[in-house]
């Protein structure tokens, strides 16, 4: 049967409608690429994968979301470890930090500093994803895409802190469907109003290349 193509209002209604089937779809395949690297080896490549397929989604493609995930999980196993893996255990070490200060003056000063953090975090595999960087000019980049429009940094730091927060306290067993996948698809989407599709650099004059690696349809 040939395939039925809807323009307008409703293409993009029928579009949006896609995602959240697609958000659970991309959870499940990070969790299973986190096992696959035994947590510590596989955040980093898992993490990359999923930013690559949204942000191809958001492009238009049609990513094959299986095939493609692992294919970019394979690829970046290795180059990922030090330039998303390392950052991402890094959240483990503020929420210590605010695990210990609890009942003190300083819980609400480590708790505006991981949500900064966090924020600011969401958008770094979304530039690693658009560029070929090194890790320090990577957060380099992150930092002027995150403030350069602070508005959608903060707007996305508290849309996260709302959903979880409300699923938390409604159905706490939605969380695992929800997160990383809807803060990174917010994430993405932020640091694409800051990144110029046609010139993904964030400063003129400066070369960088475009990320290397399998290519998604």
């Amino acid at each position: 049967m040939a395939e039925v193509e809807i323009g307008g209002r409703f293409g993009r209604l029928y579009g949006w409608l896609d995602w959240p089937a697609r958000l659970v779809g991309l959870n499940l395949l990070w969790m299973l690429g986190v096992l696959a690297g035994l947590v510590v080896g596989g955040l980093g490549p898992s993490t990359y994968a999923l930013y690559a397929l949204q942000r191809a989604y958001l492009l238009g493609r049609t990513p094959r979301m299986w095939r493609d995930f692992w294919a970019q999980w394979r690829a970046h196993l290795l180059s990922s470890q030090l330039t998303l893996g390392v950052p991402l255990l890094t959240v483990w070490v503020l929420v210590f930090y605010l695990l210990a200060a609890r009942g003190t003056p300083m819980v609400y000063g480590c708790a505006v500093a991981l949500v900064l953090y966090l924020a600011t975090l969401l958008q770094l595999p979304a530039v690693l994803a658009h560029l070929d960087l090194t890790p320090i000019r990577a957060w380099r980049i992150t930092l002027k895409v995150a403030w350069k429009r602070p508005v959608p940094t903060l707007g996305v730091a508290l849309l996260v802190a709302v959903l979880l927060a409300g699923a938390w306290a409604t159905t706490p067993a939605a969380l695992p469907l929800l997160v990383p996948a809807l803060p990174a698809l917010l994430g993405t989407l932020a640091a694409q109003a800051a990144l110029n599709p046609s010139d993904p650099s964030p400063s003129r004059g400066s070369r960088v290349r475009r990320r290397s690696g399998p290519r998604i349809r």
